[in-house]
């Protein structure tokens, strides 16, 4: 088990680093964008690739240390929200988010970085990745807003 979490709940120090991060993911996902219709392809670029890289090693990590605690079910076994329908609900829409998040973004960073030249610029791609862009960044928002309810109801009550 790893020591406990910096938030005062629950939570492990890893619990409280990931909701740490998806919080903070929200305002650099929407930074990010902004870059985009600046015209900085290069700093958007940048971004994507450090926030993806980054959040995909966090993930990794956390996935691996939930599943040492036996699965999130049973890590909020304390919670007095365990087996009901309000944690429960958080925990599945979370895990749709999550999953349909990391699929479309990392389909999304590996097709951006082999079909954009370099440094990057608008080209025959631009108009998909704009489209799928923007369906990663709303799944995006969704993991950060739901975690939030998750971390809650699972760790601080």
């Amino acid at each position: 088990m790893l020591p406990a979490g910096f938030l005062g709940t629950r939570g492990d120090i890893l619990m409280d680093i990931v909701i740490v991060s998806l919080a903070a993911v929200i305002p650099i996902v929407l930074y990010s964008w902004s870059l985009a219709r600046r015209k900085d392809w290069a700093m958007h670029k940048a971004f994507q690739l450090s926030t993806g890289i980054g959040l995909g090693v966090v993930v990794l990590v956390f996935e691996t240390d939930l599943r040492l605690m036996g699965g999130i079910f049973e890590a909020t076994k304390p919670s007095a929200y365990a087996g009901t329908f309000t944690l429960n609900f958080w925990i599945w829409v979370h895990i749709a988010f999550s999953l349909l998040t990391s699929i479309t973004w990392a389909a999304l960073l590996i097709a951006s970085v082999r079909k954009f030249p370099k440094p990057p610029m608008p080209n025959a791609f631009s108009a998909r990745h704009r489209f799928w862009g923007r369906i990663a960044m709303i799944l995006m928002l969704g993991t950060g807003a739901t975690s939030l309810p998750v971390y809650i109801y699972g760790f601080a009550l």
